[in-house]
């Protein structure tokens, strides 16, 4: 970002959108589900195409299984799409295939890297939720560290996903790939919201 100024108002209006950080759990989520889809979705197809006697009587099923995964494949491409954080003047935006959260910079206490491991050990998770995680567990997440979350978190949890969320403190766990470059946006943007305040 730019330099400091002496003017903060002046900073706060230098600043702009930082970019889109894509939310890595949507992405692997996306990713063990779209090579079985395609699999399904290519013998359906097949079977239609070639229509083999002893399959005929199932033409109907297999249609609708066809249908059925393609929307599937159709919603990965979503997940993928509409998963991300980004900083924004208005706050901290966190967007989700079916929710989004705005956090107010004044509302964040501290950020701070972590390992996802530190927060979900995986010893305390059930066998299919440790496959989930396995390939994640290595990676640098970005803790947000709030003093209380704009919802329930039982309710945002549902909508959003439990790994979202920490489970030790209250605030956001923030898997992304380039997670030096979002904590570094997320701390200018609330030094600079935090030098406003303080103006007389």
């Amino acid at each position: 970002m730019g330099k400091w100024i002496n003017d903060p108002y002046s900073t706060a209006k230098q600043l702009k959108p930082g970019k889109r950080h894509p939310l890595l759990l949507y992405h692997a989520f996306g990713e063990q589900v779209f090579w079985p889809s395609i699999l399904i979705f290519v013998i359906c197809a097949g079977l239609i195409a070639w229509n083999p006697a002893p399959f005929q009587p199932y033409r109907l099923h297999l249609g609708i299984i066809l249908v059925g995964v393609g929307l599937i494949l159709v919603l990965t491409l979503v997940f993928r799409m509409t998963a991300y954080a980004q900083c924004r003047l208005d706050g901290l935006r966190v967007q989700t295939p079916f929710r989004r959260l705005r956090i107010p910079y004044t509302s964040i206490r501290l950020t701070r890297p972590t390992q996802l491991y530190h927060l979900f050990p995986p010893d305390a998770q059930r066998w299919t939720q440790r496959s989930f995680l396995e390939p994640l567990l290595g990676r640098t997440v970005v803790v947000v560290e709030m003093d209380k979350l704009p919802h329930r978190v039982g309710w945002l949890r549902l909508w959003m996903g439990k790994y979202l969320f920490c489970s030790d403190v209250v605030g956001l766990a923030l898997l992304v790939r380039d997670w030096m470059t979002l904590r570094s946006q997320i701390d200018e943007f609330i030094n600079v919201e935090r030098r406003v305040q303080t103006q007389p």
